[in-house]
This record gives C-alpha cells, sequence and structure tokens, in this order.
C-alpha cells in the first residue's frame, strides 16, 4: 500500500488518497481497502468508525479481482463504492482511490 498522491485527473473532489494493492502480498484486497480508508481517514485501522461491509462485501470483493481459475490476472475492472461518505474506487490493476467528504469530519478541531 502505498501514501497519498496528488490529485487523479478524473477526480470530483480537489484531494484523492491513492493506495495500490499488492495481489502477491499476504493481505487480501479488502484488507487494503480497509487500511487505505483509515490512513485516509487519520484513523487507528484497530478503532475504526467504518464498516466496509456496509458498503460492499469484502469477499465478494475479494473473489472480484482475485485472479482467474487459469492464472490469468483479471483486467479493465473497476468498482466504486461509498464507505462513510467517502467515495472508493477499486481497479483491477490493485489501484485504491479514494475521495472523502468536503469536510472531514475526523479531522482534529
Amino acid at each position: 500500500m502505498s501514501g497519498h498522491r496528488p490529485p487523479a485527473p478524473h477526480s470530483r473532489s480537489p484531494s484523492v488518497y491513492r493506495a495500490v494493492h499488492d495481489p502477491d502480498g499476504s493481505a487480501a484486497l479488502s484488507t487494503t481497502v480497509i487500511h487505505a480508508l483509515a490512513d485516509c481517514m487519520g484513523v487507528d485501522v484497530t478503532d475504526c468508525r467504518f464498516s466496509l461491509y456496509d458498503a460492499v462485501d469484502p469477499d465478494a470483493l475479494d473473489a472480484l479481482f482475485r485472479p482467474r481459475h487459469d492464472g490469468r490476472q483479471r483486467t479493465g475492472g473497476r468498482l466504486s463504492f461509498v464507505v462513510d461518505d467517502h467515495y472508493v474506487t477499486v481497479t483491477s490493476e490493485g489501484e485504491i482511490l479514494i475521495e472523502p467528504p468536503e469536510t472531514d469530519r475526523y479531522a482534529p478541531r
């Protein structure tokens, strides 16, 4: 997983958090998404105030982008969903884009 990068050109908001899932690593895609969301929100992943399951079935997300039965990678796929007002897009290439809401309710006041 990587840290914050400049906004994507197709972004709906001024700042987009980017992370990359390593398909050869030990973490499932859904776990990488949860960690990326926690990083983007500035919260500890063990103390998350959101549930990925409320937006998408984590097992289905993992299966959707898992390599085909013959071992070939899936290409050209993209899935978008909203978690706690954050617009999340996951691609078959392992890219995770998170667009936070205009106001960050988790920011220190």
